[in-house]
Formats: structure tokens, sequence, C-alpha cells
């Protein structure tokens, strides 16, 4: 078995197909992310759960490493990632072929020859030295704020940068006027979740973002597209959702452009307040600042479960656009019902009464 990805080389039809003892598998374990996802925010592929399930089928016959990263980290693109298993597969001999016979295929094929031809040997050497491996695609990971005052400062940092100080100072208020730790860590996530929402002054901002880092990254002359959906010119795909247009490199200057007139968000003269999207997420902060002054003084040791709930739940309001306003829907109906339980005094109280 030479699995380009973990997904299908654990599946039933996949697995179906092996034999305990007599198969042989080297398998890419990198975590992908399907089209599932953007539909349903819930969506998660259970990668560990998959790969026990190959394991117990082939026990010592399998080698997993993460053929997707490390082909980035070597090869600078992760297309080399498929030739990096087929090498593993041939170092533990599950190719009936002489290595001239594979190398002869692979000059004869004529496609970035010297790079598949370096691919295939190094993972051949992925599965030879499997630690070397994952210490080359192990992630260099920044220092990242552990203290609750550090996720504040953080959190304050980006809204200043997304929007303005002023802006910035309002989170910060309202989160220090919540005396409780627990809660204050709810409300920190939240509140900020709510206040940096992606409308277009935001996006055009990361985009001319990513710009910048690919020229600081890259040489050479090269060009990036964007593939959008702005809400206020959208048609509908042939899935009812908005269909993305594609937009040129030359867009990049608009994009400047309009991260510069981001004071106008949420302001009358904001061109893109009056979408529905728009106003339902500025309306989400109102309700949601409304809800942190008006549920403090009702906190007891019977209504605590369900205030912090109250407060976790812009969580789950992810995605954009006609995702995210089901998730709002589904909130807010959670959000009723919660504040209809805590105005009773908690489940116990309510039971008690019934």
């Amino acid at each position: 078995l030479i699995g380009g990805d973990l997904v299908v080389s654990a599946g039933a039809k996949t697995l179906g197909l092996t034999a305990q003892g007599r198969t042989g598998a080297v398998v890419n374990s990198h975590e992908i992310v399907t089209g599932d996802f953007t539909r349903d925010t819930e969506f998660r592929i259970p990668h560990k759960d998959l790969q026990v399930s190959l394991e117990a089928r082939l026990r010592e016959r399998l080698d997993l490493f993460d053929a997707t990263d490390l082909a980035k980290a070597t090869m600078g693109d992760s297309i080399f990632s498929n030739m990096m298993v087929l090498g593993g597969a041939w170092q533990k001999g599950l190719l009936p072929l002489p290595l001239a016979a594979i190398r002869q295929a692979i000059e004869l094929n004529g496609a970035a020859t010297e790079k598949n031809l370096r691919a295939f040997d190094i993972g051949r050497w992925a599965v030879l030295f499997p630690q070397d491996a994952a210490a080359l695609t192990a992630p260099n990971v920044v220092h990242l704020p552990t203290t609750l005052d550090e996720r504040i400062a953080a959190r304050v940092a980006h809204l200043t940068t997304y929007q303005s100080a002023a802006y910035a100072k309002r989170f910060a208020t309202r989160v220090a006027d919540v005396a409780d730790p627990d809660l204050k860590e709810t409300v920190v996530v939240n509140l900020h979740k709510l206040m940096a929402y992606k409308d277009e002054y935001e996006v055009a901002r990361l985009l001319c973002t990513t710009q910048d880092k690919a020229r600081e990254v890259f040489d050479g002359d090269f060009s990036l597209t964007y593939h959008l959906a702005p809400p206020h010119k959208s048609k509908p795909g042939p899935d009812g959702r908005p269909a993305k247009v594609e937009y040129g490199a030359g867009s990049v200057w608009s994009f400047r452009m309009l991260s510069r007139l981001k004071r106008l968000r949420g302001t009358p003269l904001d061109p893109f307040g009056y979408t529905a999207e728009r106003r339902m997420e500025r309306q989400l902060i109102k309700d949601y600042l409304q809800d942190l002054k008006d549920v403090q003084p009702l906190i007891t040791p019977a209504t605590r479960p369900l205030v912090q709930e109250l407060l976790d739940l812009p969580r789950q309001i992810r995605g954009f656009g006609p995702v995210k306003m089901a998730n709002a829907e589904k909130a807010a109906a959670r959000r009723t019902a919660l504040w209809e339980q805590i105005r009773a005094g908690g489940e116990d109280a309510k039971a008690a009464a019934e």
C-alpha cells in the first residue's frame, strides 16, 4: 500500500484489500483539510483513529511519515510528497523493481527529473531515519502568550492593528470589569472573536500582509491571484452558496487602499456595513456586552455553569456567509434557553420549582 493520504489509506475499502502479515504500507501521515470543513464548522477528521486502524491492521509492516511537510521543508513544494512515499515504499522492499529501473522511468518521464529523483531518495531516507525526518518537519513555534495578562495584551495589540487603539481599549475595559478569572478567560477569547470579525477591510489587510511576506521569502517575478466571494456582489453558485471570483495580481493595490479605509468600519459611511452579515456581526457584539453586564449580578454556584456557557457561545459562531448566519441562529436559540435557566436560578432551582 502506497498511501498518499491517511484518510483513503485507512478507509474500510482500502483496509479490506490488506492482509495482516502480508501487506506492507508506507503512508503519508499529513493531516489534511477537506472541503467538508468549509461547509461544516464542526467537521473533524479523526486522524489519530485512522492511524490506530492502520497500525492495528498492518503492525510492524507500516511506516508513517509526514511526506507533505517533509516535501515542503526539503523541496519547497508539497507536490513532491507522493514521490517521497514511493521512495519509502521501494526502500522497504514493497516494489519488485530494481532501483535503476525506477530511476530510468523518472528520467524518461522528463518532468522535473532532478527534483523527483531527489524526492525519491529523501523518501528512502525518511523510512530509514524516521526521527531525523520528524525533526525536519517539527514546527518552529514562536513564543505564545501563556498567562492571562499576556493573552489579553496580545488581543489588545491585534485589535489595535485591526481597527484602532480606542477600539482595543474598549475591549480591555470590558475585560477588566470581569473579576472571576475563569469567566474572564472566557470573555477574553469570545469578546475578541466577536470584535475582530473578518470583514472586507480585514480581508484586504490580511491579503496585503500575505503579499508582503511572499515578497520577503521568494525571489524573482511572481504574481498572486485571489479567489473571493464579496457578499455585496457575489452571485449564488450551483450549490446555492456564494460563488468565488478570481481577482488578478493587480487587485493588491485596491486591497491596500481598502485596508486603509478600515476606520469607516461600522460608521454610517461604511459601504459594506449595510449587508445582513455585517449588521448581524455588530449586533452580536452589542448583545454580548449587554449579556456580560446583565448576567454578572445573577452569578451563583447554581447558575455559574450556565453563565460560563452563555459567555462562551460565540465560539460556536464560526464560518462565513451563510455558514456563519446559520451558526448564529443556533447560538441565538441556545442563548434564549440559557437566559431562561439563569433567571430561574439555575437548573437545580428550576427543577425544584417544577
